[in-house]
């Protein structure tokens, strides 16, 4: 969409999206320096917890902020939560939601436990809820399980859901040390300075608890069983951290894959996901898992599709 649109022969005046970006770490200094000179976003305001650290990109010391509260007093139009603190995000989105914000969120481990309130919380608001960059980093994941679920009931989800260890997986089988691997992956932009949430299994079950809300409802299934990469890790063959759902159990475990084409040959940061339907049919999509710029894509896709929204006295879809 132009600066300008025309209509009858008048020019609609149009204004820049207004952006409050709450975290400026991996994923957050990319949305920024994406939104930064581009006509189309302002951003308001940037919250932090430090204000003094160096960050790269460097926001403008004029939009830093440490209070949440003080974000969303910059007034936006639109809320990105690029946190990786759970319990700080989810106040966060509840409350700009509350004050008719629309919110991008990249917090999966925020949305995962509310995410039906959320979403009827955003309805009852008149505003957008995107949760594209919390499930599969560059890979369209929720919206190909969308698409299988408008085309027949979801049986069953397989997925690779964690670029990160998925990077892992490949350098420990190339016969890299597991310290050396990690820290590799966190030079590369892969891997966050504290890796706990993807070691652990964490970030994976949250993902699929998401996709298996998408698939089957509120009553869809948490993983029960979540399995997680240790330095003791032995595997034989091609391993992968293989995230499972079906209407009644979930789980994340590291499984042999190297029959199954999809998965096998998955390599770097690759996530993969299939999702079957009751009349046999399976729906695919791969991409980048992990880093700054697949995520961030997936940020700026929420956002760009608030972009008709910017005319003056345009209300909220």
């Amino acid at each position: 969409m132009g600066v300008l649109e025309l209509e009858r022969g008048v020019a609609a005046t149009v204004r820049p999206l207004r952006v409050a970006l709450a975290g400026c770490g991996v994923v957050g200094g990319g949305v920024l320096k994406r939104l930064t000179g581009d006509a189309r976003f302002e951003v308001v305001g940037v919250l932090v917890k430090d204000a003094g650290k160096v960050r790269d990109p460097a926001p403008e010391v004029r939009l830093l902020v440490t209070d949440p509260a003080a974000l969303l007093a910059r007034e936006p139009d639109v809320l990105v939560d690029a946190l990786s603190d759970p319990s700080t995000g989810l106040a966060l989105t509840r409350a700009a939601l509350s004050r008719g914000v629309h919110v991008a969120s990249g917090n999966k481990q925020a949305v995962v436990e509310d995410l039906f309130p959320l979403a009827r919380q955003a309805h009852r608001g008149g505003v957008r809820l995107g949760i594209a960059a919390c499930v599969g980093g560059g890979a369209p994941m929720i919206e190909t399980v969308r698409a299988a679920r408008a085309h027949a009931p979801i049986v069953a989800i397989e997925a690779v859901l964690n670029g990160t260890v998925n990077f892992l997986l490949n350098r420990l089988a190339q016969g890299a040390d597991f310290d050396e691997a990690v820290a590799e992956a966190q030079a590369l932009g892969l891997a966050e300075v504290d890796p706990s949430a993807d070691l652990s299994g964490r970030d994976a079950a949250a993902k699929l608890a998401i996709l298996a809300a998408e698939a089957f409802g509120p009553q869809g299934p948490k993983p029960g069983v979540v399995q997680p990469l240790t330095a003791g890790f032995c595997g034989t063959g091609t391993v992968r951290q293989l995230a499972r759902a079906a209407p009644d159990a979930a789980s994340v475990r590291l499984a042999e894959v190297e029959h199954d084409p999809l998965f096998a040959d998955l390599p770097g940061a690759l996530n993969a996901l299939r999702v079957t339907c009751a009349d046999g049919r399976a729906f695919t999509c791969t991409g980048q898992g992990a880093g700054r710029e697949p995520t961030t894509d997936s940020v700026m896709g929420d956002l760009l599709s608030l972009l008709p929204l910017r005319e003056k006295g345009a209300g909220a879809a």
